[in-house]
């Protein structure tokens, strides 16, 4: 072995052999729903991504998107686009999150939603859950989303 190299691998050693150190043993650490239990009403996990909504619409700032998914596409407007529709090939839900895969005959959109809150950059408006968007393989941007039948909330204050 290459001495000067020692002292190289007892630096990104150390860290490896402190990681159990003070870790608590797995039968110490809180269930998860005793977690959950002691979060507010308003503040509970969503037990999975079937506890998201399937039709709902996701705002974005800089760039400002606007994607609508419902009735089996995606429905998309921005910065020189207005109502570019992607017929949704697939759905699929993985920790807690459900992801939309939809397509059109120029590209593709991916939708993710997760449980929120979400508080909008710009202005300040809370919406109940948060969401990214991946167009064209640009992506992803985040922001925030609301279930399709429910009404924009509203600035605070307002």
């Amino acid at each position: 072995m290459n001495p000067r190299l020692l002292p190289l691998l007892l630096v990104l050693a150390l860290p490896l052999a402190a990681c159990d150190r003070g870790a608590p043993p797995p039968d110490a650490l809180p269930d998860a729903d005793d977690v959950a239990a002691a979060l507010p009403s308003d503040r509970q996990p969503a037990d999975s991504a079937s506890a998201l909504p399937g039709e709902f619409v996701v705002l974005t700032n800089e760039p400002f998107w606007q994607a609508r998914v419902e009735g089996g596409e995606v429905v998309l407007s921005g910065p020189d686009v207005e109502g570019r529709r992607f017929t949704i090939d697939s759905e699929n839900a993985a920790e807690g999150a459900r992801v939309v895969h939809a397509g059109d005959a120029a590209g593709s959109i991916s939708v993710t939603l997760l449980p929120g809150p979400c508080e909008d950059s710009m202005s300040g408006a809370v919406f109940p859950l948060a969401a990214e968007l991946t167009i064209d393989g640009i992506g992803p941007t985040p922001g925030c989303a609301r279930p399709a039948d429910m009404p924009p909330p509203g600035e605070p204050g307002v």
